[in-house]
């Protein structure tokens, strides 16, 4: 049989597109952080999902006798579990359009769900390997240990990448002058972290700078990266610099812009890169 070199691929040897998937903790997408979503999905193609998360916790303490919400008035009120549900329905709406304004502006392919479940952690049922999860670091609806603990489950046990938005400071990873910090902390693992992060420089348009931090302090280091100006940090998410989960909002809060840690593997494709040269 003979192939056609100008005939597309059979199905199942098409590249899988990525997905970069964002939570609505509230009743609009953190615009910071759908900003960033949209910037990182632009030159590499990827899927934008949104996610709308009905917490579980609050219906199941809306189920409990006396249970009562306090409005922006002062009026306090039965929390009762069906006026819940209809507000997040009507919120979860209003949250889609915002989310297809942004995408369909962006010329970006998308998707919407809403979720029952426990914040961040019921998005997780759909990220995949090297899809790239969003967190907003400093959400007033999540606390920074289950920050913490759902950028560790994305990075090791889904081999998914986790970008941290960190601070309502805006910050354009595109323009013209914007640089990326990579962190080497000088591991089989950061050497592939590294390589990686200069393909992502390169589709972006920015200037990619290797920061060694080998055995760094991590308040020191997150003063030292501050001084650079970055738009973005790269690191890896199994790097010894965050050998405890709090390391990992901790530096994010610190440093003041957003950072991407990479949770996949990346050794493989270094090392077929450097047996093909």
């Amino acid at each position: 049989m003979t192939l056609d070199a100008n005939a597309s691929p059979p199905p199942q040897v098409k590249k899988k597109l990525h997905k970069i998937l964002v939570e609505a903790v509230n009743a609009m997408p953190e615009a910071h952080a759908l900003e960033l979503a949209t910037q990182m999905a632009e030159p590499v193609g990827a899927r934008l999902v949104g996610f709308f998360v009905e917490n579980q916790a609050l219906i199941d303490l809306a189920d409990l006798p006396f249970a009562s919400e306090i409005s922006f008035s002062g009026t306090l009120r039965p929390l009762e579990r069906e006026r819940l549900i209809r507000q997040w329905r009507g919120q979860a709406i209003q949250t889609e359009k915002a989310f297809a304004a942004v995408a369909n502006a962006a010329g970006l392919d998308w998707s919407f769900e809403v979720r029952r479940g426990r914040p961040l952690f019921s998005m997780l049922e759909e990220a995949e390997r090297e899809d790239v999860v969003v967190f907003h670091t400093s959400s007033r609806l999540t606390t920074l240990g289950d920050v913490a603990r759902a950028v560790r489950a994305a990075t090791s046990d889904i081999n998914a990448d986790v970008l941290l938005t960190g601070s309502t400071r805006r910050q354009i990873i595109g323009r013209a002058d914007a640089t990326l910090v990579v962190l080497d902390d000088m591991t089989s693992r950061g050497e592939a972290c590294c390589h990686a992060a200069k393909t992502l420089a390169e589709k972006r348009g920015m200037i990619c700078v290797s920061l060694p931090c080998r055995n760094a302090d991590l308040v020191d280091l997150a003063e030292q990266v501050r001084q650079m100006h970055p738009a973005l940090i790269v690191a890896d998410g199994a790097s010894p610099l965050f050998v405890k989960d709090k390391n990992v909002t901790t530096f994010s809060l610190a440093i003041g812009c957003p950072v991407l840690l990479f949770g996949s593997e990346r050794r493989i494709k270094i090392s077929e890169k450097h047996a093909q040269n």
